[in-house]
């Protein structure tokens, strides 16, 4: 497990933004800038005409209703093409304002595709050290299309995301660890996500059990030493109540999360509601 991208120049991975709407999470856009600048990487920004989309519109029954139900229209494969054109209009802007300010190099590009089948490409032809970052928010009811993205995206370390409460992307990078194996990666990557504010780290040791808790507690001590940038928490997960990590998440008010997937904390399977209401700042989730 690494959680990385590759450097500017180096032609072997970038931060592949996916839009797909006019209207991107204003935090998330925010969140793919910053994974760049902490890692001293480029952006390529990649807006996705879904291709389901045109071909529903070639169907004379589908039709296009408004936001208050109140007026409706045929939809055509012109006035659809139409649309996302100008919607990949305005994201680029949003995105090229901030990578410009952030001093960010950027490259864009419009594609025709299925989502996932577009971030698989783009990741096959440069990697392989990509993260993916999501412009829209993700729901509860995620879970599978995570694991879609995670597992079948071959040319990307990790994922970049944020819920519907996302409110900032400053503050301590928290590395929620479930494996005292994986914290030297995870920590690097944080410590670079502090070091653009010159925030603390915290570790948030992960467990269902005190024992595995207390265990995790020393050997993260041994590890960090007397370091005064990072500090350790814990939280028990008792049940498996997702809920609590997700409250304990939102307390720490943290400016990143770093996390695994696939397990206590975003389990592969199962309700991500507690989580995605929870979380008020990205989540940089790995493999």
């Amino acid at each position: 497990m690494i959680a990385h991208v590759a450097q500017a120049g180096e032609d072997r991975g970038r931060v592949v933004l996916q839009l797909r709407s006019a209207h991107p999470s204003a935090i998330a856009l925010q969140a793919a800038v910053r994974i760049a600048r902490a890692f001293q990487s480029e952006i390529e920004s990649l807006f996705v005409q879904d291709e389901q989309l045109m071909d529903c519109a070639d169907f004379t029954f589908v039709r296009e209703i408004s936001l208050t139900g109140r007026e409706h229209r045929r939809m055509s494969r012109d006035a659809v093409a139409r649309d996302l054109h100008l919607a990949a209009v305005g994201a680029r802007r949003q995105i090229e304002e901030l990578a410009r300010r952030a001093e960010v190099p950027l490259r864009s590009r419009v594609v025709r595709d299925e989502p996932l089948r577009a971030l698989s490409i783009a990741c096959a032809e440069t990697g392989p050290w990509n993260v993916v970052a999501l412009s829209e928010p993700f729901t509860g009811s995620n879970s599978e299309m995570l694991k879609q993205l995670l597992v079948e995206i071959a040319g990307a370390t990790g994922l970049v995301l944020v819920g519907p409460r996302a409110l900032r992307t400053t503050g301590p990078a928290i590395v929620a660890v479930e494996d005292v194996e994986h914290l030297p990666g995870m920590l690097k990557a944080a410590e670079r996500l502090a070091a653009l504010d010159g925030a603390e780290v915290i570790l948030l040791l992960v467990a269902s059990d005190d024992d595995r808790l207390h265990w995790m507690d020393g050997q993260a001590r041994l590890f960090v030493e007397a370091r005064e940038d990072v500090r350790i928490a814990s939280a028990e997960i008792a049940r498996g109540e997702a809920a609590v990590i997700a409250e304990t998440l939102r307390r720490l008010q943290g400016g990143f999360v770093i996390g695994q997937f696939g397990g206590l904390v975003v389990p592969d399977e199962g309700n991500l509601r507690p989580l995605c209401a929870a979380l008020e700042c990205p989540l940089f989730l790995v493999r």
